[in-house]
């Protein structure tokens, strides 16, 4: 796999030798995982990656369309929020019922 892409082959490369401001042995054990075992599939990946992040350059690039989708997104996280999962640990794991409280602008 890394043979078949040389820009992976060249990050790799890159690691261990010499041609970053570190001692050269720095990123060796890196090195060695990524190349002999790699168990998160980083290199398998890889080309997916990059894909991805030049379709995010590129949208970024589109001030008014990555606005759009950055609006959109807040706008649809709302199931995600800390109230949501605040209020089902309280009822479904600590039993505790919610309190009511009136409109903070009313008087007592």
């Amino acid at each position: 796999m890394v043979q078949s892409d040389q820009r992976l082959k060249t990050l790799l490369d890159q690691l261990i030798n010499g041609s970053l401001p570190v001692p050269r042995e720095e990123f060796r054990v890196l090195y060695d995982s990524l190349v002999n075992s790699d168990e998160f599939f980083v290199l398998k990946d890889y080309a997916a990656y990059v894909e991805a992040q030049e379709k995010v350059d590129a949208l970024y690039r589109d001030n008014k369309r990555w606005s759009k989708m950055c609006l959109s997104n807040i706008a649809h996280s709302g199931k995600f929020s800390s109230d949501r999962t605040i209020s089902e640990y309280a009822i479904g794991i600590w039993k505790a019922n919610p309190v009511v409280i009136g409109d903070p602008l009313e008087p007592y």
